[in-house]
């Protein structure tokens, strides 16, 4: 591998070389973590709907998010009718590098809050839950007054549904960086089976201390760090 190609390899913005038929030829780390959050065929017509007209490269500013992941600028570029690249430029905030203060943090099982959670918020409610737990998530630390707050602020969002199945689990693969060290992540993920109004979500922010709260089609999804 050359130093250009190395460079590419451990760029902090996504890169992908596309064929004409929209198949992925190459890509770098940090599009490969894209890709947990965003289809092939969305970024291939991503990339074709900032294509120029003409062989070359065209890079415009524009804001876009896939969940987690934000970016500020495009880049789209092709010689010929065979290959085309798209490279995303990330915004940096200050989330990678979380301080924790410890003080805030409670050991507890998390599951224990979920129910606690449910009770107090959908009493004497008809919502069903279809509950899919990993059973195998330990004890962990965190701001419980936090967590409630915004699982509690879900429950009632959610609870003139008739169905929803809740997930809790260990993501694959992923983590964040708090205080220099690696954490895994929690996922808490509620799936409606009917049509959701984020915009009463959105007043709450989407980072409260160290929750990381997301919204997607009919998926809300509570991410934490794993500490124990």
């Amino acid at each position: 591998m050359t130093i250009f190609e190395e460079v590419l390899e451990h760029d902090l913005n996504p890169f992908i070389m596309f064929d004409g038929d929209g198949r992925i030829k190459n890509f770098n780390k940090e599009a490969e973590f894209l890709l947990n959050f965003a289809s092939q065929k969305e970024l291939f017509d991503l990339t074709v709907s900032y294509a120029s007209k003409t062989f070359g490269f065209k890079r415009e500013f524009i804001n876009i998010t896939f969940e987690k992941q934000s970016f500020y600028a495009i880049l789209v570029g092709y010689l010929s009718d065979d290959e085309i690249i798209l490279r995303l430029y990330k915004e940096v905030s200050g989330s990678k590098l979380t301080k924790l203060d410890h003080n805030n943090l409670k050991e507890t099982n998390l599951f224990t809050l979920i129910e606690l959670s449910k009770n107090t918020t959908l009493l004497g409610c008809d919502l069903i839950i279809e509950e899919i737990y990993d059973v195998s998530i330990p004890l962990l630390k965190l701001n419980v007054n936090d967590f409630l707050l915004c699982i509690n602020n879900i429950f009632e969002h959610l609870k003139d549904q008739n169905h929803i199945t809740l997930k809790v689990s260990i993501k694959t693969g992923e983590y964040e960086v708090i205080n220099n060290k690696k954490y895994k992540i929690v996922a808490v993920e509620f799936v409606a089976h009917e049509k959701i109004d984020f915009r009463p979500l959105a007043t709450q922010g989407n980072k409260v201390d160290i929750l990381v709260l997301t919204h997607k089609n009919n998926v809300i999804k509570v991410e934490l760090p794993l500490i124990v």
